[in-house]
């Protein structure tokens, strides 16, 4: 009897189960476990007809592939072109008919001396009967072509699969010699680890299913990683937009793309003092100290000598944000950031003078060649130090009065032209006067300043 033509179209093996969903489109589902269109003893990565097409996806899974001129990668056997007497001659079955083939009573090696003529193919002894790719000389069984399937050891034989070698108990696909855990399947969810033992989640409160970093309770895609490309966005879901130069990167991962970002190598901090610049914030209206530089000014800063992370547990607080619950969380690279807030957990972060604290390396585009804390790519004189005196633009240059020679021998701040003491530093101590001239204790009875 023919099969249904809808049937057939969408639900290749008859398992009842749409080849939408099938697993095994192939193979039939048995319905003992998990309903995936695939028996329960199946192993993905089986060949049984040994083509190099894995059984779940081989239309002829007990006829090899043949892959010649008309591959189809079906897993099947391939003929030529056409219907019924229609079929082109091809004498010797090598994949070219007759009437293209120079030596049509001798089969086209097809090995490394590939040239489409139909004829044997040598190079010295470079006969290959079986036509594996592997020259007779080097071929261990010339007569029985190389499959090379899961097991490929290029000795030009046939490849199979022993019970006593790849032993699988519990069919999960792990064999048994390098399975923790031989007679329970890995269950390959989000906690995948590849140890062939069924996986679980110890700490329900930071459980994350799909393993990207982002707690399921704060995850918008539990179920699907956060790719972390340069659109990041911390929503725990794929990033859609494709990686790629142009107008939408984004390269310090703030969230403003490089062509509105004003900062686009250093990330917006957005906090108290938001704008959507993409530059990290600065107290603009206040003259409060902010000593560990955090953009939380000292006077709210519970922590003003240690930078706030902002990291998942942000607080605002100025303090570094720790999980509470998880004082021992890992750390694989030994870089002092814990591997659910590094960005780059089998990297050290270098700590050097381009900190950031995203656990990754500092790279050498963040060059300061000289030390004055703008990096070159920013600094419009890489190679003088910016002195940030009263004049301070932050361009990485030098600071001088406009109109006035910029000279400032002793390096004080105080330009040679304004300086009393143009070869003396001013020490601008608890005497600071910007004299130029360096400050002595002098007796002031009244300490008005004046002695």
């Amino acid at each position: 009897m023919s099969a249904s033509p809808v049937f057939a179209t969408h639900d290749l093996d008859r398992d009842g189960v749409t080849d939408e969903t099938d697993s095994c489109p192939n193979l039939q589902e048995d319905y003992n476990g998990a309903i995936d269109g695939c028996p329960s003893n199946f192993v993905p990565w089986y060949d049984e007809d040994f083509d190099g097409i894995q059984d779940n996806i081989d239309q002829c899974p007990s006829l090899r592939e043949n892959y010649n001129k008309f591959q189809d990668e079906d897993g099947c056997p391939d003929t030529a072109p056409g219907t019924g007497s229609g079929l082109p001659a091809d004498s010797d079955g090598d994949g070219f008919v007759d009437v293209l083939d120079l030596c049509p009573t001798q089969p086209e090696t097809f090995n490394g001396i590939f040239d489409t003529d139909g004829c044997p193919d040598t190079f010295g002894s470079g006969s290959d009967r079986d036509r594996d790719g592997v020259p007779d000389h080097l071929d261990s069984c010339p007569l029985s072509a190389e499959t090379y399937n899961k097991f490929q050891d290029e000795d030009g034989c046939p490849d199979t699969v022993t019970d006593s070698s790849f032993v699988d108990t519990d069919n999960d696909g792990i064999i048994d010699k390098i399975d923790f855990c031989q007679t329970e399947p890995e269950i390959f969810n989000g906690y995948r680890d590849t140890d062939g033992c069924p996986d679980v989640v110890l700490d329900t409160e930071f459980s994350d299913a799909d393993g990207d970093g982002i707690a399921d309770k704060s995850d918008t895609c539990p179920n699907q990683p956060e790719t972390f490309n340069q659109y990041a966005d911390y929503d725990g879901c794929p990033d859609s937009i494709p990686l790629f130069s142009g107008k939408l990167n984004d390269s310090d991962r703030d969230g403003i793309m490089d062509a509105d970002d004003a900062c686009p190598l250093e990330p917006e901090r957005y906090n108290k003092f938001e704008d959507t610049d993409g530059c990290p914030d600065i107290p603009l209206y206040s003259i409060d100290v902010d000593s560990d530089q955090d953009g939380v000014p000292n006077s709210a800063d519970q922590c003003p000598t240690v930078k706030e992370t902002y990291n998942k547990f942000q607080d605002e607080d100025g303090c570094p944000d720790y999980v509470a619950d998880d004082k021992n969380a890992p750390d694989s690279d030994g870089d002092g950031i814990r591997d659910y807030a590094d960005l780059c957990p089998t990297r050290s972060e270098t700590f050097n003078g381009f900190q950031d604290e995203d656990g990754c390396p500092d790279t050498a585009s963040l060059t300061d060649r000289d030390g004055d804390g703008i990096i070159d790519t920013k600094d419009a004189c890489p190679m003088e130090r910016e002195t940030y005196n009263k004049f301070q633009d932050e361009d990485g240059c030098p600071d001088g009065i406009p109109g006035l020679s910029s000279s400032d021998f002793d390096g004080d701040g105080i330009v040679d032209l304004l300086d009393k003491c143009p070869l003396e530093a001013e020490v601008v101590n608890g005497y600071q006067d910007t004299d130029g001239c360096p400050d002595i204790s002098i007796m002031d009875s009244d300490n008005d300043g004046i002695r």
